[in-house]
């Protein structure tokens, strides 16, 4: 396999078709992930998520997250949801497009955040591999194994977009 970083690029506005309707990933008392949907689009694949965390797991999901405006603070680190994604011969990490938790996820209240990350081609094979974690929060790396079936946009050159 071929490292590849998947780039955060929005997707298409019109013309996708869901192709996996979403599935639990992990689940906790206080922390739940899943696959909300994957949807299909002629030129990617569009892998939506929902994470919610409560308790001290949201605060550490907030520290994470916060604004790093001090640039003398040392400890100034940021984390976020790891998504690594294998395609077909390519298999790397996903930048998230639009990562920013809920409003509602500020404050004493539970954190929710919603990201998608972009994945520029179909796999021919018809699955992918999904390595989710964020370990500061507590969530262990956690695999999947997606099964979407053929493209339904059987004229795409798959792969066109995945090598930029």
């Amino acid at each position: 396999m071929r490292r590849h970083r998947w780039p955060a690029l929005a997707p298409p506005t019109t013309g996708g078709v869901v192709v996996h309707a979403g599935m639990p990933i992990a689940a906790d008392k206080d922390l739940a992930l899943e696959l909300s949907a994957a949807t299909a689009f002629a030129s990617g694949l569009l892998l939506r998520f929902t994470l919610c965390v409560s308790g001290v797991r949201a605060d550490f999901a907030r520290y994470e997250t916060r604004a790093l405006t001090d640039p003398g603070d040392w400890s100034a680190q940021w984390s976020y949801l790891a998504v690594r994604v294998g395609a077909d011969d390519l298999d790397g990490f996903a930048d998230p497009f639009h990562p920013t938790p809920d409003p509602a996820s500020q404050g004493s209240r539970p954190y929710r955040t919603t990201p998608q990350y972009w994945i520029g081609t179909y796999p021919t094979t018809g699955s992918l591999t999904v390595t989710t974690g964020w370990p500061q929060v507590g969530l262990h790396p956690t695999s999947v194994t997606l099964t979407l079936g053929p493209s339904p946009f059987p004229t795409t050159a798959s792969g066109s977009d995945a090598r930029r």
